[in-house]
């Protein structure tokens, strides 16, 4: 494993135009447990009677706005903020030494931008940007998460849109187009806390036809050995080690 990783590092250090791709790993690391929340699923379908997939859609937010926002609350954004981990704060300063171009992700949290990454690609939106549907005004987290009913705007009284897109609704096309030229233009891939059969990486990862694919994520999974570069284990470490991070 260790040689492995120095093998990882060496092509990190000799390489720029590097793309991050992240993915839920990354997210629950962090303590969060993302939209769809797919380790909890008997919890919630326990509590709501529904599947995370089933209420994060238009037409469950336009029926049963209520559980909507109790879902976004008590699962999406929980009691508290997410925590920066190295892979953040270490992609932060692999795009300061100009060697990381482009983070590509589909979760919904700023974290990234928290930590200081300023080329972020947010492929479904985030929870920062919650609007209001009538003068447009933007909510963040905070002030969705203190909200003691359904979230609505404090000039309009008209309830809040997340500020993500919902499962069944199409993708914004410039970020989409954005993300896969960056993919398509790198020089390295860095996949981190994902698996190459995710549907919403499947389509797009095929766009990079360099041969520094690295892979890096909790436990293996089909189709990893498209990667020319894996490693399994602790992701924080991991990257960290590869990045030359210190804290």
């Amino acid at each position: 494993m260790e040689k492995n990783l120095d093998r990882i590092r060496e092509v990190i250090r000799g390489n720029g135009n590097i793309v991050l791709v992240s993915g839920s790993e990354v997210t629950r690391e962090s303590g969060m447990n993302g939209v769809r929340a797919e380790h909890m699923v008997y919890d919630i379908e326990q509590k709501y009677g529904y599947s995370g997939e089933e209420i994060m859609t238009e037409q469950f937010f336009t029926r049963q706005v209520e559980v909507f926002y109790d879902y976004y609350k008590e699962v999406v954004l929980g009691a508290r903020e997410p925590s920066l981990t190295t892979v953040y704060r270490a992609a932060a300063e692999l795009e300061k030494r100009g060697k990381l171009t482009d983070i590509v992700t589909r979760m919904v949290y700023d974290s990234y931008r928290e930590a200081g990454c300023d080329h972020v690609i947010m492929l479904y939106g985030t929870v920062e940007d919650n609007k209001c549907p009538s003068c447009g005004k933007v909510f963040g987290s905070k002030y969705i998460r203190e909200s003691k009913h359904v979230p609505k705007c404090d000039d309009c009284q008209i309830i809040l849109r997340p500020g993500f897109s919902l499962f069944g609704e199409m993708l914004d096309n410039a970020r989409l187009t954005k993300a896969c030229n960056a993919i398509e233009y790198a020089n390295v891939l860095l996949v981190v806390g994902t698996h190459l059969n995710s549907l919403t990486w499947q389509s797009m990862l095929r766009y990079y036809g360099g041969d520094k694919l690295i892979l890096i994520n909790t436990r293996e999974n089909v189709g990893d050995e498209r990667a020319n570069y894996r490693a399994y284990g602790n992701i924080s470490e991991i990257f960290g080690y590869i990045t030359d991070y210190e804290e």
